[in-house]
């Protein structure tokens, strides 16, 4: 009877303490439209740096309006995110699903890049929406993600963009 009293208190310990937790300061949407079809990315995390679901594709022509919407919400209840940098970007990747993200810091893979920093007030929200034309053929991450969250993790929401050569 003791090593079942035993073992129910180990279970009640563990089930009351579950381990470190992440708790969620965050929410992404991204929607990404072009030839009619529309694609939505949602709230993903890092690490790792691509994060831990797979990514939508979209296709598009090159040279064709390419329509991009996004918003950033901190749904911490009673938390201030204070001095959050918002970076959006669209570069050229080598492949669809590509893990490690693109190199930012080359100027030729870069269609569009911005990012600026603000406190978020709980429940407080930042958003854009772009419409662009990619002219060159090939395979583009479309990405917004969150940095300096103070946190153990960064949240981001991301589409993959596969522009084929326009129709003769």
């Amino acid at each position: 009877m003791r090593q079942f009293i035993a073992l129910a208190l180990a279970i009640c310990v563990i089930a009351a303490n579950p381990g470190p937790s992440r708790a969620e300061h965050a929410k992404i949407s991204l929607d990404v439209s072009a030839s009619g079809e529309q694609a939505t990315a949602f709230v993903d995390q890092t690490p790792p740096e691509h994060g831990k679901n797979p990514r939508p594709v979209i296709k598009a022509r090159a040279g064709e309006p390419v329509k991009i919407q996004w918003t950033l919400t901190n749904i911490y209840p009673h938390k201030t995110l204070e001095n959050v940098v918002v970076h959006f970007y669209v570069a050229r990747q080598d492949k669809v699903g590509q893990k490690p993200t693109p190199d930012l810091g080359v100027e030729a893979n870069v269609v569009l890049e911005s990012a600026f920093e603000m406190d978020f007030k709980p429940g407080a929200k930042a958003g854009a929406r772009n419409t662009l034309r990619v002219d060159r053929p090939g395979v583009y991450l479309v990405r917004v993600e969150s940095r300096q969250t103070q946190s153990d993790h960064e949240h981001f929401a991301a589409v993959d963009l596969v522009v084929e050569a326009e129709k003769p």
